[in-house]
């Protein structure tokens, strides 16, 4: 376990990132040559402007007249683990949390990042995340499980979510057995007609013929299928994170809350959660719900009942008008607001089990306006299911308004990282190369909350441009860390060393005078 990060002096963001890889990376490698080269390619990766390929990363680190043959095999044929890379973040997770009883918060999702080569390992075809609602569009691409942990203030507002995990879940293979097989199998005829049966002619004649027996290729091609599938993937990477915070005394007595959308409500991750560990998810507004079972003294035939009377279904309880509406303060959408929902308690749903109480809570819909003055527009109610029947309510509601942050996760991977764009076709170096993309995106986020904390200070990061509204207490972008940090960069390569541009005219010589000193807009035009 990598000991508490303790700074001096307040450090800037490339310092502390640095210390961070250094402290926490270097165990993970079995060499130190091999630690410095991916030390290298990974502020390559980060820092490089245009598409972030492995050749841009080494051209970005100045050794693009070198041999690359090194560079290339560290992701294929080197001895390492790329989900070790995230302990940093699980070690620091003690300082950012507040009280000993607040729980660890979770997101979890995937997401496709495209592909255009047909030939990757483990690309498939999937559904469009960006096909309009009207028609579904199909994409090649590659499927990542991704669990985030969600930081917030001590004060409240805006969480940041790390993520400390990101899962390869590759769709699995069909083998060319099954294929054969399958296309060899003639089509099934029109049934004849029935026709008077005959005498002395047995029932088990008259049956249709037996299926043929599962070849072992087939059979453990269908176990392959159920494992590679997005909720046991996920559940999967719940289970890692549980057991993460069991070996870390600090966060071993706190409670696990995860919160997913629709796709992972299902009974195989209901039914799997580990010891500690809460889930919050959407559920469907016909789901079937049930009471508990009233004890009765008088004795019934039969076997006993496992459910209750049928309860409301979450969209009955919405459309209730005699069960008032709670209002719960949280903050979504940039600010605290206040959010109605209808609560019922201590109810069964069917597809988790007979053994799991529930809580389910209503999210009144939210109503907006298009222009000034124009018509009042609704959204859709959100329908959630807790496996934790008295869990309070402002935790839950905003347990779930947080589990947007990871959407936020997925979009500076994909736009400003380019995670997964990296030209390589070996099995590894597919799996591990966006894994240490995604593990130094949240590294950089972990420095900055270390070194200028969750709110965007002015001075700390350079100046916005003059069209930019910066809102009070909002916290710094993904864009505004790299800029810092190409900014940091191009300062430690000056002849006389500073710390940052605003002390470039003050090293230089008293006789030199500068005819257009570098302002700050010139500053963030050329650290961009």
């Amino acid at each position: 376990m990598a000991p508490t990060v303790s700074f001096p002096m307040k450090p800037n963001l490339l310092e502390t990132f640095e210390r961070l890889l250094d402290e926490g990376w270097r165990g993970v490698f079995s060499q130190q040559r091999i630690f410095t080269r991916v030390r290298c390619l990974t502020i390559g990766l980060l820092v490089s402007v245009r598409a972030h390929l492995l050749s841009n990363a080494i051209c970005a680190t100045g050794r693009q007249f070198q041999d690359w043959t090194a560079d290339y095999r560290v992701w294929s044929q080197s001895p390492w683990e790329g989900r070790e890379l995230f302990n940093p973040i699980l070690d620091a997770l003690p300082s950012l949390l507040g009280s000993a009883e607040q729980p660890v918060l979770a997101a979890l999702d995937d997401t496709m990042a495209k592909k255009t080569g047909r030939r990757i390992p483990g690309v498939a075809i999937g559904r469009d995340p960006m096909s309009p609602p009207f028609h579904v569009n199909l994409c090649y691409g590659l499927r990542f499980v991704q669990v985030s942990v969600l930081v917030t203030p001590l004060a409240g507002g805006a969480a940041r979510a790390l993520p400390v995990c990101f899962e390869f879940a590759p769709p699995a293979v069909k083998p060319k057995s099954v294929k054969r097989q399958q296309s060899s199998t003639p089509a099934k005829a029109a049934p004849p007609e029935k026709a008077a049966p005959k005498k002395n002619q047995s029932t088990a004649s008259a049956k249709a013929v037996r299926k043929p027996t599962a070849t072992p290729e087939e059979i453990a091609y269908k176990q392959e299928k159920k494992q590679r599938r997005l909720p046991q993937v996920g559940l999967n990477g719940i289970i890692r994170l549980r057991e993460s915070l069991d070996e870390r005394p600090e966060l071993r007595q706190r409670k696990l809350v995860v919160a997913g959308d629709g796709s992972y409500t299902t009974r195989l991750v209901l039914q799997g959660l580990p010891h500690d560990t809460t889930y919050i998810g959407r559920i469907r507004k016909d789901a079937k719900l049930h009471f508990p079972v009233e004890a009765s003294g008088r004795k019934k035939n039969g076997r006993p009942r496992q459910y209750g009377q049928v309860a409301p279904t979450p969209e009955q309880i919405y459309l209730d008008d005699s069960k008032p509406w709670t209002e719960v303060r949280c903050f979504v959408a940039g600010q605290f607001r206040m959010a109605s929902v209808k609560v019922l308690k201590t109810v069964y749903w069917r597809n988790a089990g007979v053994d799991l109480p529930t809580q389910v809570v209503v999210i009144k819909a939210a109503g907006y306006r298009l222009c000034k003055g124009g018509k009042l527009l609704y959204r859709h109610p959100a329908y959630l299911i807790s496996t934790d029947p008295d869990m309070p309510l402002q935790m839950l509601v905003q347990s779930y308004f947080y589990r947007w942050e990871i959407e936020s996760n997925h979009r500076d991977e994909k736009s400003l990282l380019g995670v997964a764009e990296g030209h390589v076709r070996n099995p590894e170096a597919v799996r591990r190369l966006p894994q240490l993309q995604v593990a130094a995106y949240s590294l950089l986020l972990l420095a900055s909350l270390l070194s200028s904390g969750s709110t965007r200070k002015e001075g700390e990061y350079l100046p916005l441009p003059k069209w930019r509204r910066v809102a009070e207490h909002s916290r710094p972008s993904l864009l505004d860390m790299l800029n810092l940090m190409r900014s940091q960069i191009f300062a430690r390569d000056l002849k006389h060393p500073v710390t940052g541009f605003e002390d470039f005219i003050k090293n230089l010589p008293a006789q030199m005078k500068a005819s257009k000193p570098l302002s700050p807009g010139n500053l963030t035009t050329f650290a961009a």
